[in-house]
């Protein structure tokens, strides 16, 4: 392969993985409050992961805080230790755009994590 093919793979499977733990960390958030995985999108991208945690986050449709934020502390944590970026960096990505499909998310995720990682490097 030339190396913009096995770079381009890389980015490829990089997106991938990406998008299987972000999927997970809805779906753990969804599952453990009986919210859908849309309601959990809207509410991360409505409300800061502190607004949660404070429990000052409220909705049309409530949702029990205790059990989303300690979800949503598991979620953030695989987040992070795949990118390398911190809660208010994740959650800054999640409130950027509202109705932000989860490709886009995965996307911005990826691209901040590519440049806090680029810029910690040159160090």
């Amino acid at each position: 392969m030339l190396p913009y093919a096995v770079t381009q793979q890389t980015e490829e499977n990089d997106i991938a993985k990406l998008t299987a733990i972000v999927e997970e960390a809805i779906g753990l958030i969804a599952s453990e409050t009986g919210l859908s995985s849309e309601e959990t999108l809207e509410i991360l991208e409505n409300f800061s992961v502190e607004d949660i945690r404070r429990g000052s986050a409220k909705t049309a449709k409530p949702f029990e805080t205790k059990k989303f934020s300690k979800a949503l502390n598991i979620g953030i944590k695989n987040i992070a230790l795949a990118t390398g970026l911190n809660t208010s960096g994740i959650s800054a990505i999640f409130t950027e755009k509202k109705h932000a499909l989860l490709p886009d998310i995965v996307l911005r995720l990826r691209q901040q994590s590519k440049y806090i990682r680029w810029n910690m490097s040159h160090y």
